[in-house]
């Protein structure tokens, strides 16, 4: 558990580092839309649109590592692994099956 804890905080972390460099990105490129008119408060709204962007994409992933840290979503997570092992075994047997007949 402790390793994917780990795992998964590094993808929060990540994924925030890639969302810093793109808006950095963003702020640093020429604004060639300013040469055709375009308004400071459309301007505004793309800006406010990434910044909402990169809050949700912070909020999702410290849900996921929050999750990830909840032993009720892990035990349903083998819960669920269990299931998803079954279907696969079951499905497979009877594959199986059916080319052993023919």
């Amino acid at each position: 558990m402790a390793e994917s804890k780990a795992n998964w905080d590094q993808v929060g972390e990540d994924f925030k580092a890639l969302g810093r460099q793109v808006k950095q990105h963003y702020d640093e490129r020429p604004r060639p839309e300013r040469d055709r008119g375009v308004a400071p408060e459309d301007r505004r709204k793309v800006d406010e649109a990434l910044e909402k962007l990169r809050d949700a994409l912070e909020q999702a992933f410290s849900a996921l590592g929050d999750a990830v840290r909840d032993p009720q979503v892990g035990a349903q997570t083998k819960k669920a692994a269990g299931s998803l092992s079954d279907a696969l075994t079951a499905t497979f047997d009877e594959a199986s099956e059916r080319f052993r007949k023919k």
